[in-house]
């Protein structure tokens, strides 16, 4: 080993050690909990308290209402929807060079026709 790659794996005595257990998972109960039915009715009283609780955009509204007048709010939401309008114009653009590409490429090469004359 070169001294370039014992130098980026530090001194040999203070190496890390690795844990060898398991961490328990967010929200789930450590060891034996019992049935299912047990679990069914814990996660239901979970997601029963999660769905009381206001979320983020609630909160969102409560605080910009606090420090701004609801016309700021109306101007937010308006530049918001002018975004996406770009958006949409960008895509349409897309979509017609890829409709025009395609129809040229139906077309025969050279770009000629033959008519006949009667």
């Amino acid at each position: 080993m070169t001294d370039e790659r014992r130098a980026a794996r530090g001194p040999q005595g203070a190496r890390a050690r690795r844990r060898t257990t398991a961490a328990p998972s967010a929200g789930l109960p450590i060891g034996d909990s019992g049935s299912a039915d047990e679990r069914l009715v814990e996660l239901e009283a979970r997601l029963a308290r999660l769905e009381n609780t206001s979320g983020l955009r609630e909160r969102g509204r409560d605080i910009i209402g606090r420090v701004a007048p609801p016309e700021a709010g109306r101007h937010f939401r308006n530049a918001g929807r002018e975004q996406l309008l770009g958006i949409r114009s960008i895509v349409d653009f897309w979509i017609r060079r890829i409709e025009l590409a395609e129809e040229r490429a139906e077309t025969p090469a050279g770009g000629r026709e033959t008519i006949e004359i009667a």
